[in-house]
């Protein structure tokens, strides 16, 4: 019983996908059906948070495909995401201290009937080897993995770099597949892509964001 439930549970997940399902942003104002507003900047607690149009992009895509809870790890990179998401007042929004932490959170949302995303960098992929394998693999749970590239180019910081390097090999080890994503042109094809991979396969599915695409993460 309990593997026919769980069988179910996942044809209902990865049901209703729609080709052209996309919402069409409107610039100045809310799209229609729960959208996200494309603008130049969102506010955060009084303080102007800048966008530019990957994020506004990726902020949509994620909604277009139904996922309802987003984990994530505070990051400079993938905050306009993880604000424009905040702003449209549909998400569940769980700001975590850990990367392992989120997975246990967008694992729960799964078991709960609803489709989760971990925002984090790419560092944090080393903290969560063990949730990954131990939870996520082990268990068949599905999710999306939105992980800013650190330790690559333009890096600042040199304790980043051997995670940057290593972490295309640490998705190769553990048997999950990564896609980087260099072509702004493309996030909405690949994370509609990405999602049905991840919700087929009964597994997590990462989208890495180079900082060819991003600019990174600036030193302050």
């Amino acid at each position: 019983m309990r593997g026919a439930r769980r069988r179910a549970l996942l044809r209902e997940l990865s049901g209703g996908l729609r080709p052209h399902g996309r919402r069409r942003l409107r610039t100045g104002g809310r799209v229609r059906g729960g959208g996200i507003r494309r603008a130049r900047g969102v506010r955060r607690g009084g303080e102007a948070v800048q966008t530019n149009d990957w994020s506004s992009t990726l902020a949509e895509a994620i909604l277009a495909n139904g996922y309802s809870t987003v984990a994530y790890v505070p990051d400079e990179v993938a905050d306009a995401v993880v604000q424009l998401l905040h702003r449209n007042g549909s998400m569940t929004m769980v700001s975590v201290t850990r990367e392992e932490e989120g997975m246990a959170v967008v694992a729960g949302a799964f078991l709960g009937g609803k489709r989760g995303v971990l925002v984090c960098q790419g560092s944090g992929i080393g903290n969560s080897v063990n949730a990954l394998c131990g939870l996520a693999i082990g268990y068949q749970i599905p999710f999306l993995m939105v992980i800013s590239e650190r330790g690559r180019l333009g890096e600042f910081n040199p304790v980043q770099t051997p995670l940057g390097r290593a972490l295309p090999k640490i998705f190769d080890a553990l048997g999950l597949q990564a896609f980087w994503l260099d072509d702004a042109g493309r996030i909405g094809d690949v994370v509609e892509g990405a999602t049905k991979l991840a919700f087929s396969s009964s597994l997590p599915v990462a989208i890495v964001l180079p900082t060819t695409l991003t600019g990174g993460k600036t030193f302050r």
